[in-house]
């Protein structure tokens, strides 16, 4: 197998292509890219920039709230809202989306910060029987069953901004999660700024969206606006420095394991089922970008994403079990 000779990606990642030279087309991507992807000065400028123009708009509009947020339990969500609300000054709603998949860990956090954040909240629980047929639908098709949460939570996210009529919508994604698949700059912050759901869910799934787009089952709010940043895409900020601040002011508790996604239970079927279908786990993409970013080494990296593929190129037959039960419609039966 041919790896891209500066991320290590390998050959069968998906939309890689690698060169003559030995590059693939996403270092190629970010090489040409570097100097406004590393100016961390600008970026969080216009980050700050956006905030106060979405202070600005809410008050045109009378609106209560400044921006909507997803609180999961998760450091990265929690973090965020405590930054727009204590850093940017930020009026924020923030919500939990119940998808069934939620550990005692993530539930025991969003407590806890709400307890210490200071904002309002909304618990967002959809009808069991339709999260069954989405989740079984997207494994019969793609394979996967994150793509459900990801719509679910972004759907959310616009649909409160509708109803509250909140000019700015802000996420937890990573630098890495963003980046790992950027070959143009369509649809990649901060080149383009996402002002609807389906913009938004573009990079994430590509042509797939328009697919999708008009099947009854798939509401991508039309009509529906509001502008969308990735706080993490503008702060340059270290996994140590978000854990301590957490700690420090909101009492968050860390993970006992060190588990990638420790607010979900199903995050090993996740990778599982990425490893079967494409031959990797699922944050291979992103350890391309951390090599690019010279946050590890391509051998560091390799050894990371080594280890990964003996945790979970097998589940015990309890998780799998369990998973398969959330994820099957009851068709009738007795919950």
């Amino acid at each position: 197998m041919e790896y891209c000779k500066k991320c290590g990606l390998p050959s069968t990642y998906r939309g890689i292509r690698i060169g003559e030279n030995g590059v693939c087309n996403f270092c190629d991507f970010y090489d040409a890219h570097s100097k406004r992807l590393s100016d961390h000065t600008g970026l969080e400028a216009f980050f700050a920039e956006r905030a106060e123009a979405a202070k600005e708009e809410a008050k045109r509009r009378g609106s209560k709230f400044d921006c909507v947020a997803g609180l999961s339990g998760g450091k990265d969500s929690t973090y965020v809202i405590y930054q727009l609300k204590h850093k940017y000054g930020l009026r924020v709603l923030a919500f939990t989306l119940d998808n069934g998949f939620s550990t005692p860990f993530g539930v025991n956090n969003v407590k806890n910060a709400l307890d210490r954040l200071g904002v309002e909240h909304v618990r967002i629980t959809p009808d069991d029987e339709i999260l069954r047929k989405f989740y079984e639908k997207s494994l019969q098709l793609l394979k996967n069953f994150c793509g459900v949460c990801f719509h679910l939570m972004h759907y959310y996210s616009y649909l409160l901004a509708s109803q509250y009529d909140i000019p700015l919508i802000v996420n937890g994604r990573t630098r890495s999660q963003i980046l790992q698949s950027a070959a143009a700059e369509k649809g990649i912050e901060p080149f383009e700024i996402s002002h609807s759901l389906k913009e938004f869910e573009y990079q994430m799934f590509g042509r797939l969206v328009d697919k999708l787009d008009g099947y009854s089952c798939i509401d991508l709010l039309h009509g529906v606006e509001a502008e969308e940043l990735s706080y993490f895409m503008y702060h340059k900020v270290s996994d140590e420095e978000v854990l301590e601040t957490l700690e420090r002011e909101t009492g968050w508790v860390r993970p006992q394991s060190n588990i990638p996604h420790a607010d979900c239970w199903a995050h090993p079927m996740a990778e599982h089922l990425s490893i079967r279908k494409f031959g990797y786990p699922v944050r291979t993409g992103e350890m391309g970008v951390l090599v690019r970013e010279g946050e590890v080494t391509k051998e560091e990296a390799a050894a990371i994403l080594e280890k990964d593929m003996s945790k979970y190129s097998q589940v015990d037959s309890e998780m799998r079990e369990r998973f398969e039960e959330r994820t099957r419609q009851r068709k009738g039966r007795p919950a």
